[in-house]
């Protein structure tokens, strides 16, 4: 039980530490940002590492689908000779699809797009 508890302590130290870390944070997405959204969605916590703590997550899964598109990118142009990549909508698309969300194409008029 001994070891138990000693693993418990470091292991709320290391969350501790963490935390007072994301004070001092400057996390890409901007706080104001990551405010706006959270009280959109009715969150409210006057806590700035916990708002950094959801920016820090919202910048990992940002990184980790564009890096699915880009691999997605990468197999489509292999067959190609131009070696310039050019990421597309359906290269997101697909890696958007891995994280369970669906991105369809609006739908466009018969007639066109309507002139204004």
């Amino acid at each position: 039980k001994g070891m138990a508890t000693s693993s418990v302590e470091n292991s709320k130290e290391d969350i501790l530490d963490f935390l007072a870390s994301l004070e001092d944070y400057n996390p890409t997405i901007p706080d104001e940002v990551t405010e706006y959204f959270l009280s959109r969605t009715g969150f409210d916590c006057p806590d700035v590492r916990i708002k950094r703590l959801i920016a820090l997550a919202a910048q990992k899964f940002l990184s980790d689908v564009t890096n699915d598109a880009l691999q997605y990118c990468k197999v489509r142009q292999s067959k190609k000779k131009d070696k310039k990549l050019v990421l597309s909508m359906e290269d997101l698309a697909k890696s958007l699809k891995e994280y369970g969300i669906k991105v369809d194409k609006p739908p466009m008029p018969a007639n066109g797009p309507a002139n204004s």
